[in-house]
């Protein structure tokens, strides 16, 4: 039975099957029942699996982070996480520099992405980066270059059309990871992993 520490691109913590390829952190042990508050501190970062040869105890007792998994980078940036300031220092520096400047401290960065977590905006598509995440037609759907991916925890992704680019979705992405994508902040989504 797959455990309770998958990211959903709306931010929500579920169980799911997937291998994550990104971990992510929300600042220590959360509680195990949906509907209670799903983080510890508002520095959401997501991290490598791999980092320096460590080794994690999975769900080691006195831990002080939060075990996540992300499907992928856009499925974290998505879920309102930025890159780790120690395992992607230099991606966290390019996120800052995109989205803000690159001298502005993470706690500045960590409390305006844990504000714009918590507002619901709407957009016309054709003013979607590539790498944005938006529901449409009930499906958590990611813009890719003119491609659309619908993405579901249990399948990936999978080839949807593209909505025009005159209508207006829900958008899920936070407002300063889409100035970053519109900035040129690279991110690697895996629209052929569910496939």
């Amino acid at each position: 039975m797959p455990h309770r520490n998958r990211v959903l691109p709306t931010g929500e913590i579920v169980a799911a099957s997937y291998r994550g390829a990104w971990m992510g952190n929300r600042g220590g042990p959360i509680s195990e029942k949906s509907g209670r508050r799903q983080w510890a501190s508002v520095h959401w970062i997501y991290c490598q699996l791999d980092f320096n040869g460590r080794e994690r105890v999975f769900r080691q007792p006195g831990r002080r982070y939060t075990e996540l998994f992300f499907f992928d980078e856009a499925v974290a940036l998505a879920a309102g996480h930025r890159p780790c300031g120690e395992c992607q220092h230099r991606r966290l520096v390019e996120y800052k520099a995109a989205a803000f400047d690159a001298a502005v401290s993470v706690d500045v960065v960590d409390s305006v992405l844990h504000r714009e977590r918590s507002v619901l905006v709407y957009a016309e598509v054709g003013g979607l980066s590539a790498g944005t995440f938006v529901r449409h037609d009930g499906e958590l759907v990611l813009l890719w270059h003119g491609a659309a991916y619908a993405w579901d925890r249990d399948r990936g992704y999978t080839e949807s059309t593209p909505p025009a680019a005159s209508t207006r979705v829900l958008v899920l992405t936070p407002e300063s990871t889409r100035r970053a994508l519109s900035a040129g902040f690279a991110v690697d989504p895996r629209p052929d992993a569910g496939r």
